[in-house]
């Protein structure tokens, strides 16, 4: 996974980019977080009339509590909103985690702006298992067919823009495999969630990575979160 740092206006934070799939298209950031692992328990402890202004030993055990017996809801009372760059077969399975908020762009508005992802080797099918895949391979031709089907697409989509033909309908020859972009916006329980079905071995490579980059931006800003959720699936 790719990293890379940058630098917004005067006065901003430096904001951490990752590439997941290491293609230098594909991205995830980090925009915005609300709450803390503070307020994590002070959710917990309001059911007692209780209140904690700093975050202490007896937090994490608390919180730990919470996660290994399911209490989630004081996991719900804060926000992070990522900005995310990838692959529409990617985002297709993404969105269907529908506790989560979603605003993506528009090919029917905007110029699609004609970026894909193309895998840097290919991976067998399953014999077993209908829904995974099998050992990795290389194969030159495959890529060439591959690469040729998108620019084939690529020019369809061109002249059919160039012939008049208005962007929703243009943008029906273009695959699964271009790149789209959007803002996912989650709170700790429901991206807990995310990453444990996503990155199961049994989920596809591509989003297994978008789950590791989540995990490592969100991770620095609910650590004692975090550390229980890693104790529990440790079991």
């Amino acid at each position: 996974m790719q990293i890379v740092h940058c630098s917004g206006p005067s006065g901003e934070i430096k904001k951490t980019v990752l590439d997941p799939l290491s293609d230098g298209i594909s991205s995830v950031e980090l925009m915005r977080v609300s709450g803390s692992d503070l307020d994590v328990v002070n959710a917990a402890r309001v059911s007692f009339g209780k209140w904690s202004d700093r975050f202490d030993e007896r937090d994490q055990k608390l919180i730990n509590f919470l996660m290994l017996h399911d209490h989630t809801s004081p996991f719900e009372h804060n926000q992070l909103s990522f900005r995310i760059k990838a692959p529409i077969f990617v985002a297709r399975q993404w969105m269907r985690h529908r506790m989560n908020s979603y605003n993506e762009i528009s090919y029917r508005y905007a110029k699609a702006p004609l970026e894909f992802y193309v895998p840097a080797c290919w991976r067998g099918q399953d014999a077993e298992n209908k829904q995974a895949s099998a050992a990795s391979f290389e194969d030159e031709s495959l890529k060439k067919k591959y690469q040729d089907l998108i620019d084939h697409s690529v020019k369809a989509y061109n002249e059919l823009l160039d012939a008049g033909v208005v962007r929703e309908l243009a943008r029906g020859v273009l695959p699964v495999t271009i790149y789209t972009q959007f803002m996912f916006t989650c709170n700790l329980h429901s991206l807990f969630h995310f990453l444990k079905l996503r990155s199961h071995e049994g989920a596809q490579w591509e989003i297994r990575q978008y789950a590791q980059a989540l995990k490592e931006l969100a991770e620095e800003y609910f650590p004692a979160s975090f550390r229980a959720w890693h104790l529990k699936l440790k079991g």
